[in-house]
């Protein structure tokens, strides 16, 4: 997708070099996310320094985890190298809490207001990846006759999905027109982003605004995989994909640990 926008550029007179790729979006999301985590940290009357240290750590986990979950669900077949993609969402989750989580057991600190803190940066960073995800071709939807439905150029993800399926000939120049789940998962970050900022302000308690967004990101998770085209690989129960239950799991741990919280709000500072 992003060399169509990039030969409309260039057939209109324009650099085509402005727009960016997926790389380029991970890597925006990445900084934006970390300056909100830091000044929301400082906010909280806690030291800069120690936000700075778990994203340091933080970070590389969380690429390492999306790349090695990413390869356990669709097999070492399906490296794709670091520069074209292939990751899982979820892996990266797990490989930035690990990450904290040994830290913590170095250098203990309030984790639960830090998770409070670097949650609306991880919903805006989802804002920003998914669009690049968007002008990378992958992660699409399936087949649809609605009218924002989106076509997507030989080469992309999406186009191999339906070829492999046999649904479009090899000398097709595009796919057919699937759910943008791209941009359904970009919005909903955004949106996500704007209720969370406003909830970490005024929390019930520690952990108050991470776990809400875990709720509502594993319960979006699970319903927007019944759209998606590319979420082969394994599938623990044969009907169910492996992301539908991770995000079962979390959304079970999620709720139990924000109802035992609960009874518990943070006294008045």
């Amino acid at each position: 997708m992003r060399r169509v926008f990039m030969q409309w550029l260039v057939a209109h007179g324009l650099s085509p070099w402005i727009v960016p790729n997926y790389w380029f979006m991970l890597c925006l999301s990445l900084i934006v996310g970390s300056l909100l985590t830091i000044r929301l940290w400082r906010r909280a009357g806690q030291a800069p320094e120690t936000a700075r240290n778990l994203l340091f750590w933080g970070i590389p986990s969380l690429l390492v985890g999306a790349k090695l979950l990413y390869l356990a669900q669709f097999g070492i077949g399906e490296w794709y190298g670091w520069r074209s993609g292939g990751a899982s969402l979820y892996g990266g989750l797990v490989g930035l809490l690990a990450a904290w989580l040994v830290y913590y057991a170095f250098r203990p600190y309030p984790v639960f207001l830090f998770l409070d803190t670097a949650t609306p940066g991880l919903a805006l960073g989802l804002f920003l990846t998914r669009i690049g995800c968007f002008l990378n071709g992958c992660n699409g939807g399936h087949v649809t006759g609605l009218p924002w439905g989106v076509a997507f150029p030989a080469g992309t993800n999406v186009f191999s999905v339906q070829l492999k399926a046999g649904q479009i000939p090899a000398a097709c120049a595009r796919s057919l027109p699937v759910h943008p789940t791209q941009l359904y998962e970009s919005l909903f970050g955004l949106g996500c982003f704007f209720l969370l900022f406003r909830l970490v302000k005024r929390p019930e308690f520690d952990g108050h605004v991470f776990l809400t967004g875990m709720l509502w990101y594993s319960t979006y998770r699970f319903i927007t995989e019944f759209l998606r085209a590319d979420n082969g690989g394994v599938r623990p129960f044969g009907v169910l994909t492996f992301a539908q239950m991770v995000s079962l799991v979390l959304f079970a741990c999620a709720l139990v640990l924000l109802l035992s919280f609960r009874r518990r709000p943070i006294p008045p500072k």
